[in-house]
Order: C-alpha cells, then structure tokens, then sequence
C-alpha cells in the first residue's frame, strides 16, 4: 500500500514534459501522463482540468502560428524542413500546412472565440466579420465542427440561390461544377456528403441546361478523376445537355489528397461544345495542365480558369451552374435541384 502523501503515477509517461513536467498545484502533468501530489481538493482539480482543456485547445493554433512564422522567414529556407526530423513528437507537412492556413486565414478575435481547430477551419474561407458570427453561434449553441460545417453551408447555399428560383435566358458559355456522387450513390459517414448535397446522374440529365444554351456554345464541366470514366457518368449528362466533348485542361492542385490507389493532385476540366464555339481570342492558348495551389474550401475551383474562360471566349452571355457565390459577369446558379422542377424533364 502507498504511503499516504506518494505520488501516484496514473498513465505512462515519457517525452518532453517528463524531462520538463508542468508542476500544478497537487498534480504534475507529463506527456502522457498525471502525478497525483497529496490528496488534492476538488478546488485544485478543476484549476488543473481548466488548465488541461485550455492547453488542448490552444496547442494547435500554437502550433499554426509557429509554422507560420517558420515561412515568413527566408533565412531559415534551407534548415526549416531539417528541423522537423528533430521535433519529439512527429507532424506532417501536410498538417503544418493546414494549421498554418487556418490560423492566417482566421482572425484573432474569431480564434480566441472558437470551440476547436476544427471549428475555425469551417469559418476559414469566410469574411471576418462572418467567422465571429458563427463561431458565436457554434460556442452558445454548443455545436459540433460538423454542424457548424452543415449550418454554414446551408446559409451559403440559401445566399447563393436568392432570388434565382428560375433559370431564364440564352448562354454561350457555360460553367459546372456539378455535385457529382460518387458510385451514383448517396455517400454515407464523414465525407463529402458533408461539404455538398450531390445529385444523381439521372437527376442531372433531367436538369434543362440545354434549352438556355445557344445553338454555337461551350460547356466546362469540372470531373474528379474517378468519374472521368464511370457510365453512366459526366458524358452521359454532359450529351443530355446537347453537347459533344472536345478536350480537357487538368488542375495541377500542388496539393494533393490520398487516393485509393496514388495521391489525388489533379482534377479534369472537361470541354464540351454545341454547333462550333471555338476561341474568339485564340492567341496564347493555356497549356492542358495548370498548376494552381487548392484553397482550403472543399471542392471549390480557383478563379484563374474563369479568367481562363472569359480571356478566350470574349463574348457571354456566361452562365455558372451550381454556383457558391455571385460573380461579375456571369449570371450564377445555384445547386438546389428543386429550383429546376418546373423544367425538368419528367
């Protein structure tokens, strides 16, 4: 039996914090463990719990901006990625990476009011002064990093759709980064079923883009690499559009996700015409592979091919189809089916 007043050792320990341990008042906290001191009061719990929890939330956003002040320093080009083979505990570039995009991305009033990493993550491609309007709500409403993800978006996507409940009018050039589902098929469990509602193949054949497409037209339909082939697939929607392939530019993302079978860096722009829409400035064409690193947003497009587009096709009208967010120019339509009902094909 333990003498009373031992310390007590209640986890393993080992790492840093146990050559550096963190004396509080009745407990010593090691990397992965706790030493009791005494028999400590409910008082002296609770400091420690407090100071536990606020460590783990503040260690990632510790972490992001320490990365970040390692990039804004050009002397230290040739040693920084050296320097990580010496960190105790390992982390990859890729987590770095992110942690360093949210905690750049994110303001310091809008970090110090978010539950988790996680949370700020989902508010890191909005405007300022929306990232502390959510991150209030997902703090007094006590809501979870996916459904603060689900509220969000659904805001988003009622913003983008307002006021757009009918497609009208006739477009040369179309624009479609449609919400494919992967095996035709609802996904279930974390995954893209959370960032986006997708729509069958069926449904999107239905959707009535060829009665608002010019006999001479241009479709970019965006394709994830695997569905550039499944059958029924893009080509099958594409054709019920009225449009016949052409080509394809590839999205060199820098960034890659894991795949299946090899990482996943790129993604297919496929071009489709109608009758003959070539280029009305068909001098310096882009090459099919254009490198632009990915943003952070799930499945969103950078806007250099856009500007791809509309340097090259320089008469619209243009129309984007599933549209996030309005755009100069172009008239933008958003992704809720139901809004096509009336035109669609029974």
């Amino acid at each position: 039996m333990a003498k009373k007043g031992a310390r007590r050792e209640l986890a393993p320990v080992g790492g840093l914090f146990d050559e550096r341990p963190i004396k509080l008042d009745g407990f010593i906290l090691r990397a992965k463990g706790v030493e009791v001191v005494g028999r400590p009061s409910i008082e002296k719990w609770i400091a420690a719990m407090d100071f536990a929890t606020a460590t783990e939330q503040a260690s990632t956003f510790w972490v992001g901006h320490l990365w970040n002040h390692a990039e804004s320093r050009p002397d230290w080009k040739d040693q920084v990625y050296q320097a990580l083979s010496k960190l105790g505990r390992p982390i990859t570039l890729k987590t770095l990476q992110n942690l360093g995009y949210i905690t750049k991305n994110v303001t310091a009033e809008a970090q110090a009011m978010a539950p988790s990493m996680g949370h700020a993550d989902v508010v890191a491609g909005l405007p300022p002064s929306e990232q502390v309007k959510w991150l209030e709500k997902a703090k007094s409403e006590e809501l979870t990093v996916r459904d603060l993800r689900l509220v969000v978006r659904a805001s988003r996507r009622a913003k983008i759709i307002d006021g757009q409940a009918v497609l009208s009018g006739m477009y040369r050039v179309l624009y479609s980064d449609n919400p494919w589902l992967y095996g035709d098929r609802p996904p279930s469990g974390v995954g893209q079923g959370e960032h986006y509602p997708g729509m069958s193949i069926e449904d999107q054949c239905k959707l009535p883009v060829g009665a608002h497409a010019l006999p001479d037209s241009i479709l970019f339909m965006w394709c994830t690499a695997p569905l550039i082939l499944q059958n029924p697939g893009p080509r099958e929607v594409a054709e019920a559009w009225g449009f016949t392939y052409k080509q394809q530019w590839i999205w060199d993302k820098v960034d890659g996700n894991y795949g299946h079978y090899s990482t996943s860096n790129h993604e297919v722009l496929t071009i489709w015409t109608r009758g003959s829409c070539l280029p009305d400035n068909p001098e310096d064409l882009p090459d099919s592979v254009i490198a632009v690193r990915k943003s952070r947003t799930h499945s969103s497009k950078p806007d250099e091919f856009r500007k791809l587009i509309t340097k090259h096709w320089t008469r619209g009208p243009y129309l984007e189809l599933f549209g996030r967010d309005k755009v100069e120019g172009w008239s933008v339509f958003g992704n809720d089916a139901k809004l096509w009902a009336e035109e669609a094909a029974s």
